[in-house]
């Protein structure tokens, strides 16, 4: 089982992803960003209600978004050369880390 941090971090990353994709909707009109950080930031909501209720689908699947955000930004900021890709790809792949740590089982 994991521990409640770990749910209540996932929580705060889907809604951290929701509020930058309408930022980004609301400052620049894309509605790219609104469409993939309010859908990332629904599954992500999800998969942190899973993990809550002690189901292991929950952690595969933020541990999936995390990893695809974390590609998609670093690719978005290879290309654009701007900061706030890379600001989403660390953060994501900070996400990514946590979570691995927490959902495997590390043998000695």
């Amino acid at each position: 089982m994991l521990k409640k941090s770990t749910t209540w971090a996932v929580l705060i990353y889907g809604l951290i992803l929701i509020s930058l994709g309408y930022l980004g909707f609301h400052l620049h009109g894309s509605y790219i960003s609104l469409y993939s950080g309010v859908g990332s930031g629904i599954f992500l909501i999800i998969s942190s209600i899973l993990m809550r209720a002690s189901i292991q689908l929950g952690s595969y699947l933020a541990l999936t978004i995390s990893l695809l955000l974390t590609v998609t930004f670093s690719i978005r900021y290879t290309v654009a050369g701007k900061g706030v890709p890379a600001i989403l790809a660390v953060l994501s792949a900070c996400m990514f880390l946590f979570l691995l740590s927490q959902t495997t089982k590390w043998k000695r």
